[in-house]
């Protein structure tokens, strides 16, 4: 079993119950430092335990105004697993020598889902694995023969500032990646935008030049015709213009999240598409058991409106047009069909604003780029597995609720 133990710490300004950031709740954070020791050895644990009943001494490695610690032990794999499961840790003392699972193990499985800082602890001519630990992680390392009580609280203090450090930078890159990818996404969208609006400004500015001599002609069949081709262009832009907002407003105008069988979004878009399939003769069939997600459930309706309709339209030569809508686990859905397919050297620019597999076809081709932007504003990705002539599976994933089936 876990041994735990909470002592209050011995600082000058306890009494003010305040905290500077000693567990992870940061400024103002009153609860105990958790420090998390990993060691098989008992009598280097009651030493530690001993050394922080001690407190810091009020030298350079205090930290003033914290409520205290709590210790938890740990000296077999079990345990560990026990307290990374169970436990909000704040730091961890790691051997580098345990049992079952090497202490550089733990350290990478640590790491790697970003638990705590770790301070590796390591014994006589381990310096050259210390030096690897840094590099793979690790905040700090002590050798268990130079531990003093003063070395102890130096490096909780160092360790926890180098970890709130590390986690800004983090935080700072995640920012700036984000920002770089949203900026590309905006050009994209400019140069995409401003191109396929000038087509259809161009088409008018052509059928005007021609409707004024078609005008002075007096030919009043030409003018007709000429009039004709100016509505269409003009209605063309006006669609672009339409899905264009659309798009834009997706993220900033939108229904609160609610938690949502997704097998209702199923049945509202399979009403709204109703008419289609009952023309087109397609058969659709639904999956049991279906989750319930935490979405915006208008939009999600849409997005499976869009993928219905899609399937129907791209049906190529099919017949027996089958679609199916699924769902595989760990939040990914699908919407399947036995359509015409889509040629692996597309399945990514079907996503792109106004791109048109066929270009023939009606529509702006701005649908799975709105369907795109639903999915990633719910955290979402989406994606195409196909071959051409051989069907088409959309899958996209979507937030599970906690509350679940």
């Amino acid at each position: 079993m876990l041994r735990m133990e909470a002592e209050m710490e011995h600082s000058e300004s306890k009494s003010d119950g305040k905290s500077e950031g000693m567990g992870k709740g940061g400024e103002g954070d009153t609860r105990p430092l958790r420090i998390l020791i990993c060691d098989d050895d008992p009598a280097f644990r009651k030493l530690v335990r001993t050394y922080l009943r001690q407190g810091p001494g009020g030298g350079e490695g205090s930290m003033s105004g914290s409520s205290g610690y709590r210790l938890i032990e740990a000296g077999s794999k079990e345990e560990i697993e026990h307290a990374l499961a169970t436990e909000e840790i704040d730091l961890i003392f790691l051997d580098i020598l345990m049992p079952e699972k090497s202490g550089m193990e733990w350290l990478q499985e640590i790491v790697e889902k970003g638990i705590a800082p770790v301070v590796m602890l390591t014994g006589f001519g381990s310096e050259e694995i210390a030096v690897q630990s840094i590099h793979a992680g690790a905040m700090d390392y002590i050798p268990k023969d130079h531990l003093t009580r003063d070395r102890l609280w130096g490096t909780i203090k160092a360790a926890l500032e180098a970890w709130k450090r590390k986690q800004a930078e983090e935080e700072r890159n995640k920012l700036m990646c984000e920002l770089e990818a949203k900026n590309t996404e905006l050009e994209r969208f400019t140069y995409t935008v401003s191109h396929d609006l000038r087509s259809p400004l161009l088409t008018i500015r052509g059928f005007v030049s021609m409707l004024e001599d078609d005008i002075e002609s007096g030919d009043r069949e030409r003018v007709k015709k000429t009039l004709h081709y100016i509505e269409s262009a003009a209605a063309k832009m006006e669609r672009l213009l339409n899905d264009t907002l659309q798009l834009s407003r997706i993220g900033r105008v939108a229904n609160p999240p609610e938690d949502v069988p997704f097998a209702e979004i199923v049945d509202d878009a399979l009403e709204q598409t109703a008419n289609l399939i009952l023309e087109s003769g397609a058969r659709v069939t639904v999956a049991e058991n279906l989750p319930i997600v935490h979405v915006d459930r208008m939009r999600i309706a849409e997005v499976l409106v869009n993928l219905i309709t899609n399937s129907i339209k791209y049906r190529g030569e099919q017949k027996n047009l089958e679609i199916e809508i699924g769902y595989r686990g760990e939040g990914v859905f699908f919407v399947r069909d036995n359509g015409m397919g889509i040629d692996k050297s597309q399945q990514e620019k079907v996503f792109e604003l106004f791109y048109k597999v066929d270009a023939n076809s009606k529509g702006t081709g701005a649908g799975l780029a709105i369907v795109k932007r639903i999915i990633e504003v719910h955290g979402g990705r989406i994606w195409i597995e196909s071959e051409k002539g051989k069907g088409c599976t959309v899958c996209f994933t979507l937030p599970i609720s906690g509350n679940g089936r």
